[in-house]
């Protein structure tokens, strides 16, 4: 089994909009994506709630956990495990920060899956949805050479799916 590096990733959803953030630095530099990042000695809810705060200066007051998503990089020796939230009840005004810029909500419906990692278009529906998932994407030199989703429904479903 190869090493792994824990991850979190929270989504704000309000009246079927979703809070996202312009990466400008690091993995994913240049992509639309929700907010987070790496567990450092933390749960995993501490760890959400921190990076959601660090990256808009929201302060979540719920946080559903939806799934897993497993990215093995096949020219990296760790694979990356990230737990994904969704959070509807918040404090505070979304800010662009050093790391998101800019911050914007979209309809679920316009949500540009173009400029996102390639995997999401195969597990956001059900994270929209509020469906519980599970996810193994592959990537090699930067392409993704496989995306499946192990499980979605049930969470117990969702977890047995996907070896960790």
């Amino acid at each position: 089994m190869r090493p792994q590096k824990l991850f979190t990733l929270i989504f704000v959803k309000k009246n079927k909009e979703i809070l996202l953030g312009h990466k400008t630095r690091g993995l994913g530099k240049g992509l639309w994506n929700g907010f987070g990042g790496k567990v450092e000695n933390e749960t995993l809810l501490n760890c959400a709630k921190r990076e959601l705060y660090e990256e808009c200066s929201l302060l979540a007051e719920n946080l559903n956990h939806l799934g897993v998503v497993k990215y093995e990089v096949v020219d990296e020796d760790v694979d990356h495990i990230v737990h994904v939230f969704t959070c509807t009840k918040y404090t505070g005004t979304e800010q662009r920060s050093e790391e998101m810029d800019p911050i914007r909500w979209f309809n679920f419906k316009d949500v540009p899956y173009e400029k996102m990692w390639p995997c999401a278009k195969k597990w956001w529906p059900y994270m929209l949805s509020d469906k519980y998932f599970s996810v193994h994407c592959i990537y090699n030199d930067g392409n993704i050479i496989s995306n499946n989703v192990l499980g979605h429904g049930s969470i117990n479903h969702v977890f047995s799916e996907l070896s960790l």
